[in-house]
């Protein structure tokens, strides 16, 4: 389908980008450079339909895009992964490179993905010991994206991948019902 071949191609362009990266300053500089991009697209229908329209010279486009690029003042990378964009005709899948950028830079840096679920919102003291917890276990930096789950009973559902960390009093409730039933 389309969409598989976008996703392949997305994950592509965004592996490339990170791979190009060399520092956490660098990634986070050329990361801002490609979401003004796409804010500027996003609020500017005629910018977007210039250089979106297959039938404007791509020389032409190319033209406004370096236009463009010299306003916003953008890092070397950024132009020349923007050009690469251009010339093979994917503009349209720049929002999904974005989105995808913070995954494929965590892991091309060793970084572990957890996703954290609780019942009510953790403080910044709670987050940071958890981290510094799942730190220690994953002898590795880690990176935790925090969602509020109302079904989560008292506690945290921690996750990674398909692995399920259960720090939660739900599951101590079941563990201790499991023990009690096989007792």
């Amino acid at each position: 389908s389309a969409s598989m071949r976008n996703q392949i191609a997305v994950k592509r362009y965004a592996e490339g980008l990170a791979g190009a990266l060399r520092s956490e300053s660098e990634y986070a500089a050329v990361r801002a450079d490609l979401e003004a991009f796409a804010g500027l697209l996003r609020d500017n229908a005629d910018l977007s339909a210039a250089l979106f329209r297959p039938f404007l010279a791509l020389a032409r486009r190319q033209a406004i895009a370096e236009d463009v690029f010299e306003r916003l003042g953008f890092q070397a990378k950024t132009r020349r992964f923007l050009r690469l964009l251009m010339q093979h005709g994917r503009c349209e899948i720049l929002a999904d490179i974005i989105r995808s950028l913070p995954a494929v830079w965590d892991a091309k840096n060793g970084v572990v993905p957890f996703e954290v679920r609780s019942a009510v919102a953790l403080g910044a003291a709670q987050k940071a010991r958890l981290e510094a917890r799942l730190r220690s276990l994953e002898n590795r930096p880690v990176a935790c994206a925090y969602v509020l789950d109302p079904s989560i009973i008292g506690g945290l559902a921690v996750r990674k991948g398909n692995l399920i960390y259960d720090v939660s009093l739900r599951g101590r409730l079941e563990r201790l019902k499991n023990e009690i039933r096989e007792g």
